[in-house]
């Protein structure tokens, strides 16, 4: 079972939350996440790619490392998604000196390059954003070592194509991570980019 070789603190919470057992897609794809291999990970609703997302994302981050930029972006589809993710992580994230933080079109690029400055693990939010802040000098990113797609299937084709590929073609030593429900021209054309090596993992 995949939960046994997470951290104890992992452990301890999912145990806490009466999370006793994987579901089958979890058993595929958080070793396969673990290994450090990019990865495709494309399995319906209600199969445990979020928690898998979670569980993994913690399980990489070495939380007593103290850097003030983030080690992991998370691109979502809209500002909902990325508020959403970030609750789901609370639970979990507050037993760790980590943070997050969503970042999306609503909200003024200044607050959100302020707020990254003062240290910042996990960012969350949507392709535009991100890409914005990269290249206005809002966020350094030079200590990433992980990007994740969430919902891969749901984002607007042109981000895909234009700003999800222009960070990945600047930080290819990343692990590459993407959840989807289905495995489609988009995913494909991740493929054909940059993620050429990538496992696909279907639940």
């Amino acid at each position: 079972m995949p939960f046994k070789k997470l951290k104890p603190l992992l452990k301890d919470i999912l145990e806490h939350y009466n999370i006793t057992e994987a579901t089958p897609f979890q058993k595929m794809v958080i070793p396969k996440i673990k290994s450090g291999a990019n990865i495709f990970a494309v399995a319906p609703d209600n199969s445990g790619k979020t928690t898998s997302l979670i569980l993994t994302t913690l399980q990489r981050i070495k939380d007593y490392e103290e850097r003030d930029n983030p080690r992991t972006v998370i691109f979502v589809k809209d500002k909902a998604a990325a508020l959403e993710l970030e609750e789901r992580f609370e639970p979990f994230i507050k037993h760790f000196n980590l943070t997050t933080y969503s970042v999306y079109e609503e909200l003024a690029e200044k607050i959100q390059k302020d707020a990254i400055y003062e240290g910042v693990d996990i960012v969350i939010g949507t392709a535009k954003r991100i890409n914005k802040l990269y290249l206005m000098n809002g966020i350094n990113l030079n200590d990433m070592d992980t990007i994740i797609v969430d919902d891969a299937n749901e984002l607007p084709r042109i981000d895909f194509a234009k700003d999800i590929v222009r960070i990945s073609d600047s930080f290819p030593k990343c692990q590459f991570i993407v959840f989807s429900t289905e495995y489609d021209e988009k995913l494909k054309s991740l493929k054909d980019s940059f993620m050429f090596n990538a496992l696909l993992i279907e639940g």
